[in-house]
């Protein structure tokens, strides 16, 4: 016959069987189909007055608006426009074929690193600028120049941003590459 041992297997494998049908028929309830609730929890849309606002009064001690057009144009400093003027001759080219362009001298040094300090700032703040080392009588000079630009009324507008930064006097130059 059956051993005590295959009895229990039996039987636990019955009450296992059970348990999975009960389960299966609570987690799975196929008895009705599924209420919905149809009614509406949005409450109806509240009455509101409108607010009617006065005009704002305009105070006499403010100065009118800049227009339009002129809103975003950067404002120009009267030493500079008057060192531009309406003279300045449109950009052209030099007899050798080359773009005549202008260059800033901004400082003139015999101590190589000071001049790299002045680069290095210059650089720093977006400016194109390079150094020249020149073998004279006196020594070796090295001289820290900002450009070329072909157009001379843009150079004048870094020689003021230049000066009044650096506390110097740049010396507008020809370009000679």
């Amino acid at each position: 016959m059956l051993s005590e041992n295959m009895k229990q297997r039996i039987v636990g494998g019955f009450v296992l069987l059970a348990l999975a049908l009960i389960l299966f028929a609570l987690l799975f309830d196929f008895s009705d189909a599924a209420k919905v609730d149809t009614r509406s929890q949005i409450p109806d849309s509240p009455e509101i007055a409108p607010v009617v606002v006065d005009e704002p009064d305009r105070p006499d001690n403010i100065e009118a608006a800049i227009d339009d057009e002129n809103i975003f144009q950067p404002e120009v400093s009267q030493e500079v426009e008057a060192a531009i003027g309406s003279s300045s001759p449109p950009p052209g080219l030099t007899d050798e074929g080359v773009a005549e362009a202008w260059v800033l001298q901004v400082g003139s040094f015999r101590d190589a690193e000071k001049a790299q300090s002045l680069l290095k700032q210059l650089l720093a703040e977006g400016y194109s600028a390079y150094v020249r080392h020149q073998k004279g009588d006196a020594g070796e000079l090295n001289r820290v120049f900002v450009g070329p630009k072909v157009l001379k009324s843009k150079l004048m507008e870094d020689k003021a941003a230049i000066d009044k930064k650096y506390g110097v006097n740049a010396l507008m130059l020809h370009f000679d590459p």
